[in-house]
């Protein structure tokens, strides 16, 4: 058997420092004593004890004097007294001796006639300010008119001018017709008109003799077109300045001598006016039918969605087309 080793105790070497001991008063705490019965005395526990014993008393109840009811007096009703305000006795004075004596005098009083009296008022003459002020017065007021609410950004409609009159074409004269608004969104009705009048393209124009069925023609197409009867002098400007042969030349004075035998360009525009050459033969001679014209120069001097009569380009307008094809040749 193996013997148990001892335990070795150490003893430290490091001293400890001494624990100091802090003294706290203790905290005193106040609790609230209830209140304890109360033990009654012995002298109370005998009176008790003799109410307890003793028997109560019945309470007589005293009896109630009954009193006779008092006989209630008649009055007599007294009728209120009228009280009459007093009347003083009216002194009537006697009349004198003398006066009793004295008779009294009659006089005759005759009727006067009377007259009405005029009593003239002078009246001031009134300013010119009143005088004004009297007429407006006089004057019949007639309905009041109120004037209508001006709205903002709205301005009044023009007033239309008044449409130009126009003479007819004279009958067998010689008529230009010039297209004024391009190819787009035309009906197609419309555009087999102007091909059969030979106006294809915009500012193109035409020589046409007037006669019923070009008249018809033209008031079909005339949102599109305006037209206007020429003079002789006028169709020779027309042939000189825009005038073409086929092959790109130029009409000129010997071209009318050599085909038509004329001396001159205004002796062939006579001769077209007067009906001696036809417009037929004119173009089977070699003159192109259509006339390209320009642009006016300056531009137009109204819109060209209106007629001529109501201040716009359009449709027929007399001799002013001369104008108009002078600025466009």
């Amino acid at each position: 058997m193996s013997a148990k080793k001892p335990k070795r105790t150490t003893k430290s070497t490091s001293k400890k420092p001494p624990k100091t001991v802090t003294k706290t008063k203790p905290r005193v705490t106040r609790t609230k004593k209830k209140a304890g019965k109360e033990v009654p005395s012995e002298a109370e526990k005998t009176i008790v004890e003799a109410e307890i014993t003793e028997p109560k008393k019945p309470v007589q109840a005293e009896s109630a004097e009954i009193k006779e009811p008092i006989a209630e007096v008649e009055r007599e009703v007294i009728p209120p007294v009228e009280i009459q305000p007093e009347t003083k006795p009216t002194e009537v004075a006697k009349p004198t001796e003398i006066e009793q004596a004295k008779p009294e005098p009659e006089v005759e009083v005759s009727p006067m006639p009377t007259k009405p009296v005029v009593v003239e008022v002078e009246h001031p003459e009134p300013d010119e300010t009143e005088k004004a002020v009297a007429k407006v017065k006089t004057e019949p007021k007639g309905p009041e008119v109120k004037p209508l609410p001006k709205h903002a950004g709205v301005k009044p409609l023009p007033k239309p001018l008044p449409k130009k009159k126009l003479p007819e074409p004279p009958k067998d004269s010689m008529l230009l017709i010039i297209r004024l608004r391009g190819t787009f969104a035309v009906p197609n009705y419309i555009e087999l008109t102007l091909h059969s009048l030979r106006l294809r393209n915009k500012f193109n124009a035409t020589l046409v003799r007037n006669n019923p069925s070009t008249i018809g023609m033209l008031r079909q197409v005339k949102d599109y077109v305006t037209w206007g009867d020429l003079k002789p002098t006028d169709i020779a400007t027309l042939l000189r300045e825009r005038g073409e042969v086929y092959g790109g030349k130029p009409v000129t004075d010997k071209f009318a001598t050599d085909v038509f035998s004329k001396e001159s360009i205004d002796s062939l525009a006579t001769a077209l006016t007067t009906g001696e050459i036809s417009l037929q033969s004119l173009w089977e001679k070699g003159v192109k039918p259509v006339f390209r014209l320009r642009p006016p120069s300056g531009g137009f001097e109204s819109t060209i969605k209106k007629s001529f009569t109501s201040h716009g380009q359009l449709g027929y307008r007399g001799g002013a087309i001369a104008i108009l094809m002078a600025k466009m040749s």
